[in-house]
């Protein structure tokens, strides 16, 4: 049997307490056990009603029953909000000239699976907005995870330019609400370049349709701690440019061994030619 719910609509639209009443009775969704909204703006005003009781709710776009749902798990931890993303010194002074860029993070991708700590979460943050490539007020940011990761890393990924989309928790949720929320053709009239945080194959067809409607393509990948590449080969090939982010410096000792290595080559370079 079929379940259903019914949801009031009223506060919603803001319509008065004498109002007739406009109620929808709606599916509910096998996987998740939430209530499927047809579409995006539907599950928009299902959140204004939540909001009217004083809980605070995200809507996500949901791959197996091809809706979109709410989700109040984060009522009683909003995300905080700060102020826009602030570009370093030299993106403050190129502002004027500098391309506009529409990023896409997915954040499960770098952090291998949601494996990192918030702290970590934190300064990857700082150093893709301060240095790699970094964020002007006049770009755009769209974060995706999933449901149980949005909790633990949106209170530390915010800012006036930085909108959030969450997933189910499903493989590749986080993925699919990214692709989601994208309308490339709005993009791509008012940015210069699409920024992907991801090494994900999922979204090469995405970085393939950027290019041919003119987009420059930017693909950010985080160094794996084994050195091994998180970039698919295809999104490789697709992307224009490819930034690795590097979230540890060398230890001290490793830099005494490369320096020693080094050393050590150059010596038995120099008695070679010398024999």
């Amino acid at each position: 049997m079929k379940k259903t719910a019914n949801i009031n609509f009223r506060a919603a639209a803001r319509r008065p307490s004498n109002a007739k009443t406009r109620s929808h009775r709606l599916p509910i969704c096998a996987e998740t056990g939430l209530v499927r909204y047809r579409d995006r703006h539907q599950a928009r005003d299902g959140a204004k009603v939540l909001a009217t009781t004083g809980t605070r709710a995200s809507t996500f776009a949901c791959h197996t029953c091809r809706g979109f749902h709410t989700d109040v798990s984060e009522a009683t931890r909003p995300a905080p909000m700060g102020p826009a993303a602030a570009p370093v010194e030299y993106f403050q002074t190129t502002i004027p000239s500098r391309k506009r860029r529409y990023f896409l993070i997915d954040l499960e991708n770098p952090t291998r699976g949601a494996k990192a700590t918030s702290e970590q979460v934190a300064k990857l943050w700082a150093l893709l907005k301060e240095q790699a490539p970094g964020v002007a007020p006049h770009d755009h940011v769209v974060v995706g995870t999933s449901r149980t990761v949005a909790g633990r890393y949106r209170p530390v990924v915010n800012g006036g330019n930085v909108k959030w989309v969450v997933g189910a928790n499903a493989r590749d949720g986080a993925d699919r609400a990214l692709l989601a929320a994208i309308d490339l053709n709005s993009v791509a009239r008012r940015y210069d370049e699409l920024v992907i945080f991801s090494g994900d194959n999922a979204f090469t067809p995405l970085a393939v349709s950027a290019k041919r409607l003119g987009l420059s393509v930017h693909v950010i990948t985080a160094e794996h701690p084994n050195g091994r590449s998180m970039l698919s080969s295809a999104l490789s090939d697709a992307a224009d440019i490819h930034t690795v982010i590097r979230l540890r410096g060398k230890s001290q000792r490793r830099q005494a061994v490369s320096a020693a290595r080094a050393m050590s080559a150059t010596w038995r370079h120099e008695n070679q030619l010398a024999a």
